[in-house]
């Protein structure tokens, strides 16, 4: 698309590793290789842009530009971010930030890594421009992203900027909402792409229905956002990303009319936040949202697949927990046979179903280890 390829990692969640490199296998990156949390990968500036718009299972994609080793003193802390020339990667009026993950065995405390890379970066500019770049935490030009690792750094730039499950369509939250790319990722491990009904009897402000709409007509999830942290590095090229913009929505297609994308929930001021997220998402004309006691509903004519995140009795409370998920598991048995259903929970569901899971997975929802399990109700 635009020059040569360079590497790139994307990071994500844990458990949605091979998720997120099949994701970038079938966009076209090159050579995705999962680690812990991310994925390797190499493109061009404009698959940057690209993975950036279209990835609905990261969190950031970010630029390695550096790898110091032998950090064992503050001196050589300083002196090799400060060899690093970020005068060529962006201008001195943008504001910076360090996020620090990892932590060195000589060098222990992350804070003082931060303010000393700071520093050292401060020193850089002022030598070069004459200027110092002033720091911003919460809503920086430039976000650096230093990995510490025994007396290694790994230094990136982040090109997302905000995380990118922020996708600019949802407007109204509840109390206890699924994050985006939580709910991105459960699509794509139950491998539904709009082939059935889908239902999220449990949606709250409709994450899950919005998320797999996006799937079933191939909108790009980052293509409601306006900025990315890339838009502030020297060397971004509007025109180029105008073209992978507009590329990218070429493939936007219309769902299956005969198929239905369903949330329920109880509480009709979260069905009022749903409405409001999925018309700001584009896709209210194709997924519907209801105020129903999932208990009283019942399967729907043709193949369904239900794909929800029942309460934990954390966040949302709930009376007594092993009664409530036994009620759901009968309401499952005996309302919505010959469908295929899938459960987040955090201590597994199997022992409240008389059957093994299809599937099965283990996944973090926030800092929460949970389960998630699919299950054939023939």
């Amino acid at each position: 698309m635009n020059g040569e390829n360079f590497k790139m990692i994307a990071t994500t969640f844990k458990g949605l590793e091979k998720v997120l490199a099949r994701e970038l296998q079938e966009l076209g990156g090159q050579r995705p290789r999962p680690l812990v949390r991310a994925v390797e990968f190499y493109g061009d500036k404009g698959f940057m842009y690209k993975a950036n718009l279209r990835l609905a299972t990261a969190l950031r994609i970010l630029k390695p530009i550096a790898h110091l080793r032998n950090i064992r003193s503050v001196a050589a802390l300083y002196d090799k971010i400060k060899a690093i020339p970020w005068e060529a990667y962006f201008d001195v009026n943008k504001t910076v930030y360090f996020h620090i993950s990892g932590r060195l065995d000589t060098l222990p405390h992350t804070h003082f890594v931060s303010q000393k890379a700071k520093d050292a970066l401060a020193d850089r500019f002022r030598e070069v421009t004459g200027y110092r770049p002033s720091v911003n935490k919460d809503n920086p030009d430039i976000r650096i992203d230093l990995h510490l690792f025994r007396d290694q750094i790994s230094v990136s730039l982040d090109a997302s900027g905000d995380p990118l499950f922020k996708r600019g369509y949802r407007t109204a939250t509840g109390p206890a909402p699924i994050n985006e790319v939580l709910a991105a990722g459960l699509l794509r491990l139950a491998r539904w792409k709009g082939q059935t009904h889908l239902i999220d009897p449990m949606c709250g402000s409709g994450t899950i229905p919005i998320e797999g709409a996006l799937l079933a007509a191939n909108i790009p999830p980052g293509i409601f956002r306006e900025k990315f942290a890339f838009m502030q590095w020297k060397d971004f090229d509007p025109a180029l990303y105008a073209q992978i913009r507009n590329a990218v929505m070429k493939h936007v297609r219309e769902p299956l009319e005969i198929i239905r994308i369903i949330g329920y929930d109880k509480e009709s001021y979260l069905v009022e936040k749903a409405l409001k997220n999925l018309a700001s998402a584009g896709v209210d004309q194709f997924v519907s949202c209801e105020a129903k006691d999932f208990f009283m509903t019942r399967k729907i004519p043709g193949p369904v697949t239900l794909l929800f995140n029942p309460p934990y009795d954390r966040r949302l409370p709930v009376d007594d927990r092993d009664k409530f998920y036994r009620r759901l598991a009968r309401h499952l048995e005996e309302n919505y046979q010959r469908s295929e259903v899938w459960i987040v929970s955090e201590h597994g569901f199997d022992r409240y179903f008389n059957r093994r899971p299809i599937r099965k997975f283990h996944l973090m929802n926030g800092k929460i280890p949970v389960t998630f399990a699919g299950y054939k109700m023939d």
